[in-house]
């Protein structure tokens, strides 16, 4: 099995915690996986304009602080939330919005930060390990988000919201991914920087690195094998 490098830490943006460090060293994944939107690309201005321009076109206005905390990639949440909270509703089906949100999105793409510690990683995780992307974004939008930021050759898997059932925090994003790089998921490691995207990891048996804090956390599922 190739030796996965640990990148030494040339500053402080670019540092591995070295709880992660030790374990990337000791378990030797044979495979990575990232979720997108805020762990590997900041993608929250995106995001909320491209909902508001999409929530404009169909002729509905809310507050701004609530879009900001909408769950904007799960429509069935957010309809709920538009009838619970401000006594609105969609009046589109669900392809529709997302096909609205997607020409918005793309427009935007210049807008699209990578962040830093999580791509260094990556680069240097892309010399001995295949890695995927697991989103519950559009896969369009993936792409689009990766290129902009110089990491889509680094990616040979991209499972997105098109291509699941349930999104995050069910695990089939991150079954799906690992499947299609045919390595089983307690083999893999993920990235993740919310806590549903936290629980899918888990669920699907794989470790998960919680990217939110400067020291990140590690979780290990509690039935993983040795």
């Amino acid at each position: 099995m190739p030796v996965i490098p640990i990148p030494a830490a040339a500053s402080d943006e670019d540092a591995t915690p070295a709880e992660v460090r030790d374990f990337l060293a000791s378990h030797q994944p044979a495979a990575c996986v990232f979720d997108f939107d805020g762990t590997l690309v900041d993608t929250s201005t995106i995001n909320v304009d491209a909902a508001r321009a999409t929530l404009a076109d169909l002729r509905l206005t809310v507050p701004e602080p609530w879009l900001h905390k909408a769950p904007l990639a799960d429509l069935t949440a957010l309809r709920d939330r538009l009838h619970t909270d401000l006594n609105l509703s969609l009046p589109c089906t669900d392809a529709e919005f997302v096909g609205r949100a997607r020409s918005h999105w793309l427009t935007r793409t210049r807008l699209a930060q990578p962040v830093p510690r999580v791509t260094a990683l990556a680069r240097h995780l892309a010399a001995t390990v295949p890695l995927a992307v697991a989103s519950a974004n559009d896969g369009q939008v993936v792409r689009a988000g990766l290129t902009a930021v110089g990491l889509a050759d680094l990616f040979g898997v991209i499972v997105a919201r098109e291509h699941v059932t349930r999104l995050k925090p069910a695990p089939d994003a991150y079954l799906q991914a690992t499947a299609r790089l045919a390595v089983p998921p307690h083999r893999c490691l993920a990235f993740e920087n919310t806590d549903e995207g936290i629980t899918a990891a888990l669920a699907a048996s794989m470790p998960v690195i919680d990217v939110r804090a400067e020291s990140w956390a590690l979780h290990i599922p509690t039935h993983a094998r040795e």
